[in-house]
């Protein structure tokens, strides 16, 4: 399936504030129209056709063929642009292919990914004679609704749109599944010089062929300057993942969010902000080591924040890779066994015995395991350990890495190193034992 982007008009709202061509304008490190073709290509798009107008050579020079996105590139340039959206959307036909599918989406809407993904996939099962549009029955969540496309439908069929409709229950989200229809329906809205997508789109739902697939997840148009901010807030809130620890959702991601909007706008790299994390990881072992543990403790939570960043940029910027996440997991692993072993180390020092080695040993075993049973979980399933689904009364154990590491924050703080690894080494123990158990019954 290929995907048809609009990104032919001026945009001349934003422009206002932001002195860059719309569909380029920057938005935490990637334009617009780049976190489409991007976030599509995570839905298994891979071809992209791209209706141009106001700003044809811009974005041909900055998209390119598409290469270095790992897609392609096809463009289609509309000089009848300011006449309407509708004129840019029929413009598609040039590249039609009979019985074809598409995706149509505007170069200026922003989506949570996952919205996009099960709207591609409800769109698999929609008929050549109809189209599907993403619609948002969640009317209170919608930004600037008077400004939205409004529907309205009766079930999953649109009765009639429009910008002015009294009557609506669900707003027009901007994407949607085109078949020749779609196409002929355009021609025939275009040849009675109604010239907006909506127009062509009426003239299907008069027929009872525009079916609405309603989203849950939060999308934006980014219209002006207040609606691009709403967009960071959007894009920003997408990253925080379900498995997330107690104390990441507290505390950690209120201070790597805003590291990460910080960060996004540079070239610096998720692989980069882990080695970071294991030098600040470093810096907390050598302070115990040298009986400063107010600030291990201090340099360990900070540790703690990096480690969520570089997952977050990772996201944000659609720089996952496999080769990221092993690496991050490998360093979090060393940087776990510094921080243990100069805490040992500092305890040891003021004080020989094997009571240290004992505990240490045993807080250092315990450590991997909450990582190794969530992977190994992820290897027999193919599903994501969700503790805050699955662990029990066991979630309310701080022993995920983000409250491990708030431990030893505490610990240092209060210069009770010796209970923190005894705590460590219980409650980690505990945790996996417990897991074990559960798991028993859950695989």
């Amino acid at each position: 399936m290929r995907a048809v982007i609009l990104a032919a008009g001026e945009g001349q709202r934003l422009r206002k504030d932001i002195k860059r061509e719309k569909p380029l304008i920057n938005l935490l490190g990637l334009s617009l129209i780049e976190r489409n073709i991007l976030s599509l290509r995570e839905c298994g798009i891979e071809d992209f056709v791209i209706i141009t107008g106001c700003y044809k050579k811009e974005i041909e020079d900055y998209l390119g063929d598409g290469s270095k996105y790992k897609v392609h590139i096809t463009y289609l340039h509309n000089p009848d642009w300011k006449l309407g959206n509708g004129v840019s959307a029929a413009a598609f036909r040039k590249e039609y292919r009979k019985n074809e599918k598409f995706i149509l989406t505007m170069a200026d809407h922003i989506f949570n990914v996952e919205a996009l993904k099960s709207f591609v996939h409800a769109a698999a099962s929609i008929s050549h004679d109809n189209v599907l549009l993403a619609a948002d029955k969640r009317l209170t969540k919608v930004w600037d609704v008077e400004e939205s496309t409004k529907i309205e439908s009766e079930g999953n069929t649109a009765l009639k749109l429009g910008k002015t409709l009294k009557d609506y229950d669900a707003v027009d989200c901007g994407v949607f599944l085109g078949t020749e229809v779609l196409l002929n329906a355009l021609e025939e809205a275009i040849s009675k010089e109604n010239y907006n997508l909506t127009d062509g789109v009426n003239i299907l739902a008069s027929q009872g062929r525009v079916k609405l697939h309603f989203i849950k997840e939060d999308w934006i148009d980014v219209d002006d300057l207040a609606g691009y901010h709403q967009a960071e807030k959007i894009l920003l809130k997408s990253l925080l993942p379900a498995k997330d620890g107690l104390i990441s959702r507290i505390i950690n991601r209120k201070l790597s969010l805003p590291i990460t909007k910080m960060l996004s706008k540079t070239s610096i790299t998720p692989n980069q902000v882990t080695l970071v994390s294991l030098f600040v990881a470093l810096a907390s072992a050598i302070s115990f080591v040298l009986h400063q543990p107010f600030l291990g403790g201090i340099l360990a939570q900070l540790s703690s924040v990096l480690d969520g960043v570089d997952g977050e940029i990772a996201r944000l910027k659609f720089q996952k890779s496999n080769y990221g996440g092993l690496f991050d997991a490998i360093l979090d692993r060393y940087a776990d066994f510094l921080i243990v072993i100069g805490m040992a180390w500092l305890w040891f020092s003021e004080g020989e015995s094997l009571t240290v080695f004992f505990v240490s040993a045993a807080a250092l075993t315990g450590l991997p395991m909450s990582m190794l049973i969530k992977e190994k979980y992820h290897t027999v399933t193919g599903k994501v350990y969700i503790p805050w689904h699955y662990d029990g009364l066991l979630k309310y154990l701080p022993t995920n890495r983000d409250g491990r590491l708030f431990i030893i924050m505490l610990g240092g703080i209060l210069n009770l190193v010796p209970a923190t690894l005894i705590l460590l080494a219980v409650t980690t123990h505990l945790q996996a034992w417990g897991r074990l158990i559960n798991l028993r019954k859950m695989i």
